[in-house]
């Protein structure tokens, strides 16, 4: 079972694969933490309270038994950072929260608290997914009394970690063009605060932490890990005091926070989950990955294949219109592309040339959303009909919550633009306001425009961005005690919205882009089929990226609009790299393409037809296999990772050379859980050489790009490895490995 409750001894078990989470009711009637870690099955073999309270003799260095309270309320003798914190009508801003009942429903486990004076009740919730070691909570706050009180911090959980000397944090954190970048510091005395105040989630910190005991590797070792999952402000505090107790806390971020409860009304904090893996880094991401594709991916994108993407961004940039749109169509449906997106400069006025707002006229648009005639003199209709002649799907970029100053929007519906009524309109990003969706008019607006868009236009892939941040939310019109309540209200609309979207059209394949990185969470995950890892696009960078990404996200949602492209490749380094190698990269997960196809020569789309059909030879292994960074582009010049078939009966590795200097190849490469006794047929694809027989023994480029490497046993690759012919500068190589029957 996965929760089991002993009576006798009031203690609950919450019961994984390998691990055990255990609290108890202690004789104050507190819910206080006892153990976390590997798997027990009896209660007797726990720590009292008072035990794990023990540390010090001296008084001033003792601490309270209630400290490792599952849920703390401000108050008491504790400074732990509570859960928690009230300020009730008369003034009063503690609480404390006593077990009253609890239930237990097959995984689901719900514990009621009360405050024995106050009118607030809680109820703790958690699930447990034992096949995945992971445990989900949130908690619900209620006011039972008959006047508002109003919460100033309310997060999820507090996770308490077994009493050790040393323990060492991954996070990881970043900027745009510089997201999922990993960092890892020993817990010292004192808090580590990871958070975000942009109001959606990244890039600046990720919403995820893996801790362990310093000592684990990719392969070995206990490694506690856990996310919130919320696309706004968010909070994680690492906090680690004298007595060598860890505890994490988070959820929503209590920055500008405020929740005025009002009688009878309850409040669900954001769900924060956690779990224990004993398999290193590498088990600890695919057991993640396994739970999120279990749990919280939307049905019709855990099996999905992701198509071969062409996005106008790169190519024809904003100057897009019907003839030059319909031209790249011809030209992507012979080169065997599947879904073609038409990014920006599709709505506003004025035609490409137009000289309106510093040559941005389709800017005008955003807001309302309405197709640029000048430019698409007969909708977009006839462009999606003309996709849809070929078998290739259609996609449109759009940025629902951006709102141009001049856009009609603004002067009809004025409290739906973020900010405050006593002060001027305020650009957010991008030469734009924000569309507040705290507020219901104006995300049920959004709602029927963007299903208005689908439905008239047959579309079947949405580009949603959102090229800002929100440093505060001012919300038009809204009472005065419910104003701060906007961080909260603006997610839950906003995902109202694209849930609401996803529920109409199920088929709809919804990329999530956000500027790049800036709403990579598993909020968003629950209705997203590609979440944009960065605007980024320069392969060397993307390695490091999409690795850090891997920790987190299942690979195969990794998007990116421009993969290949002699223009966003460059777009941060001014860096050139060949096309094979921007492909390469770009097949770590869905591979897109943004070359301005019409004009290019007949070799450079013979390269392009290779590569693409490379990809579809590769993609569903790539796409559903389970993922092993077998060696790290932080700790090398290359990046080497795995994708493996859960049959075992085929591997993709990628071999990813960065800056490799001084004529030094990469390391023999050994594979991973493979099955030992069969044999496996390896063959490569990349650029080959073929040397002079006398020195200097100049290389030769020749003309096949496969090369086939043997037969070998799975216990062979997994422990002799293999040796990659691999030099210089952004020199990349696949290697295809399948099963012999």
């Amino acid at each position: 079972m996965a929760i089991l409750y002993f009576e006798k001894e009031r203690t609950f078990l919450l019961q994984g694969k390998v691990s055990t989470y255990a609290f108890k009711i202690d004789d104050d009637g507190y819910v206080c933490h006892l153990y976390w870690g590997e798997k027990i099955t009896d209660c007797a073999d726990l720590p009292t309270p008072w035990e794990l309270a023990k540390r010090f003799i001296s008084n001033d260095l003792k601490v309270d038994i209630h400290d490792t309270q599952e849920y703390r309320g401000f108050g008491g003798k504790s400074f732990i950072e509570p859960a928690l914190k009230v300020t009730f009508a008369d003034g009063t801003r503690n609480v404390f929260l006593k077990y009253e009942s609890h239930s237990i429903n097959g995984d689901t486990l719900k514990i009621n608290l009360r405050d024995p004076v106050y009118p607030i009740y809680v109820t703790l919730n958690y699930r447990v997914c034992s096949e995945f070691d992971v445990i989900e909570r949130y908690a619900t706050i209620k006011n039972t009394g008959n006047k508002d009180f109003v919460l100033e911090s309310a997060f999820s959980a507090n996770w308490h970690l077994p009493n050790k000397d040393k323990y060492r944090l991954t996070y990881f954190t970043g900027a745009y063009c510089w997201e999922y970048q990993k960092n890892q510091d020993i817990l010292k005395g004192g808090q580590k605060v990871l958070e975000t105040r942009r109001g959606l989630s990244g890039p600046d910190a990720i919403p995820f932490f893996m801790i362990d005991n310093g000592e684990a590797t990719e392969d070995f070792g206990g490694v506690y890990f856990g996310s919130v999952v919320w696309s706004g402000n968010w909070k994680l505090i690492v906090e680690r005091d004298h007595a060598s107790r860890t505890v994490v806390t988070g959820g929503i971020n209590n920055f500008d926070f405020e929740y005025c409860l009002e009688p009878g009304q309850e409040y669900d904090t954001p769900m924060f989950f956690a779990g224990y893996t004993n398999g290193g880094f590498g088990n600890t991401t695919r057991n993640l990955h396994k739970y999120e594709l279990s749990e919280i991916v939307h049905p019709k994108e855990k099996k999905r294949i992701l198509p071969v993407i062409y996005n106008t961004h790169g190519s024809l940039e904003n100057k897009t219109n019907e003839e030059n749109v319909l031209k790249e169509v011809e030209e992507a449906h012979k080169l065997g592309i599947e879904l073609f997106v038409l990014d920006g400069g599709w709505s506003g006025i004025g035609d490409i040339d137009s000289p309106i707002n510093n040559g941005q006229s389709h800017r005008l648009g955003y807001g309302t959303w309405k197709v640029n005639k000048e430019r698409f003199p007969n909708g977009l209709k006839v462009i999606s009909d003309k996709i849809h002649s070929y078998g290739m799907k259609f996609g449109l970029w759009i940025e629902p919550e951006s709102v141009f100053p001049l856009n009609e929007l603004v002067t009809e519906h004025p409290d739906w633009i973020v900010g405050y009524d006593n002060r001027d309109f305020e650009i957010t990003g991008m030469g734009c306001y924000s569309l507040n969706m705290a507020n219901d008019d104006a995300c049920n607006y959004m709602i029927n425009r963007l299903c208005e868009l689908i439905s008239e236009n047959n579309i079947d892939y949405i580009k949603n961005d959102f090229n800002r941040s929100n440093p505060h939310l001012g919300w038009r019109k809204a009472p005065l005690k419910h104003q701060k309540e906007s961080w909260d209200k603006y997610v839950r609309n906003m995902w109202r919205c694209y849930r609401t979207i996803k529920e109409k059209f199920p088929n709809l394949i919804f990329e999530n882009s956000a500027g790049g990185g800036k709403r990579t969470d598993l909020g968003m995950l629950y209705f997203a089929g590609r979440m944009h890892r960065s605007d980024n696009q320069d392969p060397l960078d993307s390695i490091k990226i999409h690795e850090g990404m891997s920790y987190f996200i299942p690979p195969k949602f990794a998007g990116g609009a421009c993969f290949v492209s002699d223009l966003y490749t460059q777009y941060v380094n001014r860096r050139e790299t060949s096309m094979e190698y921007q492909a390469h990269v770009g097949m770590l997960s869905g591979l897109s393409i943004s070359l301005k196809l019409a004009d290019l020569s007949e070799g450079r789309k013979a390269e392009l037809a290779r590569l693409i059909e490379l990809h579809k030879k590769i993609r569903n292994t790539v796409q559903l296999g389970e993922f092993y960074r077998l060696m790290s582009a932080y700790d090398k010049e290359y990046g080497v990772y795995q994708y493996l078939e859960t049959d075992k009966s085929r591997a993709v590795v990628f071999i990813l050379g960065q800056n490799m200097q001084f004529g030094k190849m990469p390391e023999r490469v050994c594979l991973k859980d493979l099955d030992p006794d069969a044999k496996y047929e390896v063959v490569g694809h990349g650029t080959y050489y073929k040397y002079s027989a006398y020195p200097p023994r100049y290389p030769a480029e020749i003309p096949e790009k496969v090369k086939n490497y043997g037969i070998f046993t799975g216990r062979g690759l997994m422990n002799v490895g293999i040796q990659f012919e691999l030099q210089g500068h952004a020199r990349s190589e696949i290697l295809i490995v399948t099963k012999i029957k």
